[in-house]
């Protein structure tokens, strides 16, 4: 005790340290444990970081591929604008009669079709045009009188010249669209002609517009095996009239008709054959076989190219509609057009196909 008395400072600075000693240990105890918690997480954190890090090389590359899409998006859009222009083009909607037609009723189509034909025959008769005396499109006389033969041509429509059937509206109106193309073609052929030589129409034939015109059209109706393969259109996606047309002309006059057939007319097959013809001699040539005397006097040569008319068969095409709608890209549903609508608006903008962005954005 007395010892204790003596060196109560050692004693308490003793208990004071194995005080401390036992906080401390205490304490340690408890970190230790924590830290081994803390490890086990950090062990399983680094597990996730390392499995998300495995994940993401999948789509390392992802952000490069997205640039590049935009950029084909870009080129995409680039094609689409020069087919939208190259189809306008084709369709030239602002001279197209199918496009600018206005409706009438079946009666005023007859009307004017019932001008038309002496129309076609003056406008003929005053640019130097005859008409074939034996083509299929001239109307058979019952008299015992001959007819003028020329007035009675039928222009691809003798079948409704002083007649005309119950057509449904829009047979008549299909029909009274046909009668104005075949008057632009007529007209260029006209163009075409001159004075010095004359132009003889052959046929003009044409494709019936329904069941009526088809009972009726007879001779005037378009024949031309394997026509599918000779022509643009395509069932949905491009519709048109196709005519044919034979006329015996100068090779200038052919030239200059065919150069007026520019959209939405196409010239989809041409023939041409020469027209023989007995007295591509001079009077003072010889027919007789070339080994006769010598001393006989033969006149002056022609040129071995000395007649120059040819029969011309020309297939042409009138385009009538282009159906090119751009929102079936919908064969991605309406959602993905949503979550993409940043691409698909760069796409229609820079497509020139402005005027659709809002209905993509408005869909319900």
């Amino acid at each position: 005790m007395r010892f204790i008395k003596k060196n109560k400072a050692l004693i308490s600075i003793i208990s004071l340290f194995f005080c401390v000693f036992l906080c401390l240990q205490y304490m340690s105890c408890d970190l230790s444990e924590n830290v081994d918690k803390l490890q086990l997480s950090t062990n399983k954190e680094l597990k996730l970081i390392n499995s998300v890090n495995d994940e993401l090389v999948k789509y390392k590359g992802l952000q490069s591929e997205f640039d590049y899409s935009i950029k084909d998006v870009e080129k995409l859009a680039k094609v689409e604008k020069e087919q939208n222009r190259f189809w306008n083009n084709l369709l030239n909607s602002n001279s197209n009669i199918f496009s600018t037609w206005k409706d009438k009723s079946s009666e005023s189509i007859n009307a004017d079709l019932t001008k038309l034909y002496s129309q076609l025959r003056e406008s003929c008769s005053k640019n130097n045009i005859v008409f074939n005396k034996t083509i299929n499109n001239n109307f058979n006389s019952f008299d015992s009188q001959p007819v003028n033969v020329e007035k009675k041509y039928g222009f691809g429509l003798s079948s409704y010249d002083g007649f005309w059937p119950s057509f449904s509206p829009i047979e008549a109106r299909l029909l009274g669209i046909q009668s104005k193309i075949i008057t632009e073609i007529i007209q260029f052929l006209a163009t075409s002609s001159n004075d010095d030589h004359k132009i003889t129409l052959l046929e003009i034939f044409r494709e019936p517009v329904g069941e009526v015109d088809a009972q009726h059209i007879e001779n005037d109706q378009l024949i031309v095996p394997n026509l599918e393969r000779k022509v643009v259109r395509f069932k949905g996606g491009i519709e048109s009239f196709v005519f044919l047309i034979k006329f015996k002309s100068h090779t200038s006059h052919a030239r200059s008709f065919i150069n007026q057939l520019r959209p939405p007319f196409l010239v989809r097959d041409l023939v041409v054959s020469r027209v023989s013809n007995d007295n591509a001699l001079t009077p003072n040539q010889s027919r007789n076989s070339p080994f006769r005397d010598s001393s006989v006097k033969v006149g002056v040569q022609l040129p071995i190219v000395q007649n120059v008319e040819s029969q011309f068969t020309i297939l042409i095409e009138y385009i009538t509609k282009i159906n090119r709608d751009i929102k079936p890209i919908s064969d991605i549903s309406y959602q993905n057009l949503q979550s993409n609508y940043q691409v698909l608006k760069t796409f229609l903008e820079l497509s020139g196909n402005n005027q659709h962005i809002k209905k993509f954005r408005e869909s319900p």
